[in-house]
């Protein structure tokens, strides 16, 4: 029997990428049964009457003020139905089979606790869709003015499995959140997101916990999500850029270690 999948889209005034996102998974083969729940983070740009008009079906959650991503996940899991849960940024466009596909690994791999698509730039280009636990080096590497140099050194390509050829789907260490589908039996063991979190680091945290609780996560590259990332955190001293060094230290604190071990 296939599970069926609730799809949690997060949006704080993100309306137009939204609409696109929303458009093209509903043009998706998907052969299950599918629920669409938005968060809509206290957002201003009217794109809840839109989708309203546009996509009756999908479920609407108005949150009156704003709250951290990892808070908004929580709110749309703890509202869905389903088997399967993908946790969706609203910068996305799906590839025609990326949800099926997703679905399918995880009715078919009952240790898998999480499944994640190859993710694309929008020029087509392979962005690194799974990474290796941080190091200290490599976190200094990815994390400042000189990020593009960065990708040169051997221990940032082992970072982001660069020696992976993306033909098969692998077993990682963790998977970041833009486009990732959970089971639910999984979330029910390892628990939801951890709100400490506002933003970045919550998807490290949440690989780690499934890998001490038995599940296994995996990235599958027969699934392909187009990701249209502004990449904020990596502007020195930009509020990003602030909340991703509080969610370091958080998830070091919390942890005690930035290499952990499951």
């Amino acid at each position: 029997m296939t599970g069926s999948v609730s799809m949690v889209f997060v949006s704080t005034d993100e309306g137009p990428v939204l609409l696109d996102a929303l458009e093209s998974l509903f043009l998706a083969t998907i052969d299950r049964q599918l629920e669409v729940i938005v968060v809509d983070n206290a957002s201003t740009d009217g794109a809840r009457d839109e989708i309203t008009r546009r996509w009756p079906e999908v479920r609407v959650l108005l949150r009156e003020k704003r709250h951290g991503l990892p808070s908004n996940l929580n709110h749309g899991i703890s509202a869905s139905s389903s088997k399967f849960v993908m946790l969706c940024n609203s910068d996305l466009i799906f590839g025609e089979a990326s949800v099926e596909n997703l679905a399918r690994f995880l009715d078919e791999h009952p240790k898998a606790g999480i499944a994640a698509p190859k993710l694309l730039s929008p020029d087509g280009e392979t962005r690194p869709s799974a990474r290796r636990w941080y190091t200290v080096p490599v976190l200094l590497a990815l994390r400042g003015p000189w990020r593009n140099l960065a990708g040169r050194l051997r221990t940032v390509q082992r970072n982001l499995y660069q020696e992976w050829d993306y033909r098969e789907s692998m077993k990682v260490d963790w998977v970041p959140c833009p486009a990732t589908m959970m089971r639910r039996a999984a979330l029910d063991e390892v628990g939801l997101m951890d709100e400490r979190f506002r933003l970045y680091f919550d998807d490290v945290d949440i690989s780690l916990r499934m890998h001490r609780g038995g599940w296994e996560v995996w990235c599958v590259p027969s699934a392909e999500v187009v990701h249209l990332e502004q990449r904020a955190s990596v502007t020195p001293f930009s509020r990003a850029w602030r909340w991703h060094l509080a969610s370091l230290l958080k998830f070091w604190w919390k942890h005690r270690s930035l290499r952990p071990r499951p």
